[in-house]
Parts: C-alpha cells; structure tokens; sequence
C-alpha cells in the first residue's frame, strides 16, 4: 500500500528505488533481527536489559513521529502513516505503564534513547550499503 519504496527514494532515504521484493528483504533481515534481540534480550533479562525493550519502545514514536511530519510536510499521506499511529500509540502506552511502575530511570531513559536511534537507523545504513546485493537477488 502507498508504493512505500518509491516514498523513500523520492525522500533520499535510499539510493536507488527498491523492488517490493527488496524492501520486504530489508525489514526481515534489517529491522525484524534487531526489535527480535531487543525483545528477547529484555524479556529473559528482564529489568537488567530494560532498556533494550524500552528502545523498541522509543523506535516506535521515531517511525510515528517521521510518517507524521513527512505526511504534513508533503501534504500528502505517508505510506506508513497508519502503522506509525498504531506503533505511537502502543509506545505511549507502554511509557505509561513502564512510569506508573517506576521502572524508569534516567540512565535506562538516555540508554533507551540511543538504542532506540541504533534500532531505527542503522538498518536504513545496512539497507544502502547492502542495496546492490538485494537488487540482484529480489528484482
């Protein structure tokens, strides 16, 4: 829905617009492993990797946060608008309850922040360098 590749070619995410077929082989290989390690290494760790599962967290408000300005800034619906929403609404949840628990300190709050930015943008780094190698297996 949205021709969400050619979103991101026309905004400069990527180098060169992406086959659906590359795009999906992104997310599995890029974004899906990273939130999967984030996920287990907090739900086994628990409060010791907090911040790991609170990074999935902050990656949620990022990926609502940029389908948002990008919808007003081009006056035009995002393609991953709807799932930002639902990624915004979750995470804000999710901070409540992690707060009202008083689970939340300052140093999981500042690691969340950074792993979180780690989980957002380091898969779009791993994407364009690797964008050759998927163009040549999934076009």
């Amino acid at each position: 829905m949205g021709d969400f590749p050619t979103w991101m070619k026309e905004h400069e995410w990527i180098p060169e617009k992406m086959t659906y077929g590359h795009w999906m082989a992104n997310n599995l290989f890029f974004y899906l492993p990273f939130l999967l390690i984030g996920f287990f290494s907090f739900h086994f760790a628990g409060n010791k990797l907090l911040f790991l599962g609170v990074g999935i967290i902050v990656w949620g408000l990022i990926n609502c946060f940029d389908h948002v300005i990008y919808t007003i800034r081009d006056r035009r619906i995002s393609p991953g608008l709807f799932t930002g929403l639902i990624f915004g609404v979750i995470s804000v949840l999710a901070f409540f309850k992690i707060y009202i628990r008083n689970m939340m300190t300052m140093d999981i709050l500042a690691l969340s922040i950074i792993t979180g930015l780690i989980y957002s943008f380091l898969p779009s780094v791993f994407s364009v360098i690797f964008h050759k190698v998927f163009n040549k297996i999934f076009v």
